[in-house]
């Protein structure tokens, strides 16, 4: 557990290593009936697939980190979301995935899957894909300059605003 850090915007300490925001699927799997889900998924903790009526509606996804640097503290909080990528970019991962060489692989389009509670506008985000190695997840970088996302990775966040990730779980549950 890190140690707390006094906030600047409230005055409360937070740590933030507890949780961080993580989607376990897309949104788009998520909005499917079980019925749906079942006949048309196929479905990993790292990869999914949503089978259309024709090769061409096919929607393609991958899972991986969106890091923020947190103002004040030596590690990054990190959203674990999901990307939908072209069919071309999904099997270029897929070949790499267990590679040592996919570290040499340029960046990937993708665009964002989930929309991100306190930032509305984020599905739907162009993105770019940073292969890191066959132990670790991809990380996301937000490409669309004005997006808040973009703003929180280019300037970092606020441990009140890492905070607001954690309660918006609580919000979404309820």
């Amino acid at each position: 557990m890190s140690d707390p850090i006094a906030c600047s915007e409230c005055g409360e300490l937070h740590t933030l290593d507890e949780v961080e925001l993580v989607f376990r699927r897309p949104d788009a799997i998520v909005a499917l009936s079980d019925a749906e889900r079942e006949a048309r998924c196929r479905e990993s903790e790292d990869l999914c697939a949503i089978w259309g009526d024709s090769d061409d509606s096919h929607r393609y996804f991958v899972r991986g980190l969106l890091p923020l640097t947190v103002i004040g503290r030596p590690l990054d909080y990190r959203l674990g979301v999901w990307m939908e990528v072209r069919r071309d970019v999904f099997d270029r991962i897929y070949a790499l995935w267990d590679s040592d060489t996919q570290l040499d692989e340029p960046p990937l389009d993708g665009l964002l899957a989930n929309d991100v509670p306190t930032r509305p506008g984020s599905l739907g985000l162009h993105g770019k894909i940073h292969l890191t190695g066959p132990e670790t997840r991809p990380e996301f970088m937000v490409a669309d300059a004005a997006a808040a996302l973009f703003a929180d990775q280019r300037d970092g966040i606020s441990a009140h605003q890492a905070t607001a990730f954690v309660r918006s779980l609580d919000r979404r549950s309820a």
